[in-house]
């Protein structure tokens, strides 16, 4: 490192010092605040502050690496530094899951146990030092999967590699929040620590429509009844510089999801969460939950239900092309999602075949007779047979 880059490294660290002082400080302004209806416009406007430092310190996080493409679990930039390296991983399969936990909970024994991966697997903390990825086959799918290294106490803070776990996780379509019998708690430490950093968790974004404007000041629309007032609202949207917009909230929202739908840096994700070991102790009936599921990654046990949870969270269906004179090949599916629509499966074949297709036929379920002919609006079905036309 030269001197100009020290320098440098000491001035973006101690940046970093000064946003995560001032956060800090507020927060601790917004814990002493008493909540009522005479203080609500003060601590929105707080909250919104905090949520705005937190975007300022990511991207300063963000731009550690210089420029150039970003690829999962990298700082942007085209190359890693010492810290860093091992983190650039490419997304590639139908989805990406992160497996997220403490040391030592099984992590890399699951990943090979559902992956061809090879991680590195020994009773002691930090046998992951770098991004692990794996591939899972199920149902057709090709599922990526990373194992990443513990996360421990203060990791939001940098301890640990916490700082390039969490980026990693910001890229995931599912998280794997897993821990062991025993430290169960490991899995809410996990996930406060996750949403102190911007990752909302089972949650949809707030349905809130913000049009900035050059002019005309800050226009609320909602039909819904609101629990909190236009003057909070425009609170909020003045401390992240917005002065001028129409904002549109279709649905009842609370002041921190309102200042998550203003914020740069928040991601939503799904998790599942699992506790690993349970051919150790088994749980009792008290324990389980529909939340939970509890495995054993040594000896395969609950590993056929996992892998049906992770398709049944990921929202994979498959589909079927269906050639002209030809049987669809049930080998070689489609992924797609629930919800999707038969011209998503178009552009999932290429844009140029997509570009003059406007109808197809379809058999099998949705169909109310076959070879039916149907608009690409229409939504896809499980097992549905597909032929564009």
């Amino acid at each position: 490192m030269t001197q100009f880059e020290s320098r440098k490294k000491v001035g973006q660290d101690r940046t970093r010092a000064d946003v995560d002082a001032q956060i800090e400080a507020i927060e601790k302004e917004i814990r002493e605040t008493p909540y009522h209806k005479g203080t609500e416009h003060h601590i929105g406007k707080l909250r919104a502050r905090v949520a705005r430092l937190k975007d300022r310190a990511f991207e300063q996080s963000s731009k550690k690496g210089g420029g150039g493409r970003r690829r999962l679990g990298h700082w942007p930039g085209g190359r890693a530094s010492g810290s860093e390296r091992g983190y650039a991983v490419k997304k590639q399969g139908d989805a990406t899951i992160v497996l997220v936990g403490p040391p030592s909970v099984g992590k890399s024994t699951l990943l090979n146990k559902l992956t061809n991966a090879q991680s590195k697997v020994a009773p002691y903390a930090f046998t992951t030092v770098t991004v692990i990825p794996g591939m899972m086959v199920f149902k057709n799918a090709q599922i990526q999967i990373l194992d990443v290294p513990g996360l421990i106490e203060g990791a939001e803070e940098g301890k640990g590699r916490g700082r390039e776990v969490i980026s990693v996780v910001r890229g995931a379509d599912l998280l794997i929040i897993m821990t062991e019998v025993g430290k169960e708690d490991a899995i809410d430490r996990i996930k406060k620590a996750l949403e102190r950093n911007g990752i909302r968790l089972n949650t949809a974004p707030p349905d809130v429509q913000i049009d900035k404007k050059l002019s005309g000041g800050l226009i609320i629309h909602s039909n819904i009844k609101q629990d909190l007032d236009k003057v909070t609202i425009k609170e909020i949207a003045s401390e992240f510089g917005v002065k001028n917009a129409e904002i549109y909230i279709k649905e009842k929202v609370t002041m921190d999801a309102l200042v998550d739908s203003f914020s740069k840096n928040r991601v939503y994700v799904s998790v599942i969460q699992v506790i690993n070991k349970a051919d150790l102790k088994p749980p009792k009936p008290s324990d389980l939950s529909e939340e939970i599921l509890f495995i054993s990654a040594e000896t395969g046990g609950g590993l056929p239900g996992l892998k049906d949870k992770i398709w049944e969270v990921l929202n994979f269906i498959n589909v079927y092309l269906v050639n002209p004179g030809e049987e669809p090949n049930k080998d070689i599916p489609i992924i797609a999602k629930v919800g999707e629509s038969l011209s998503d499966i178009a552009l999932k074949i290429g844009s140029d075949f997509a570009e003059d297709k406007k109808e197809a036929k379809i058999w099998g379920p949705g169909a109310k007779f076959p070879g039916q002919e149907v608009s690409l609006t229409t939504k896809v079905q499980e097992g549905m047979q597909i032929r564009f036309i």
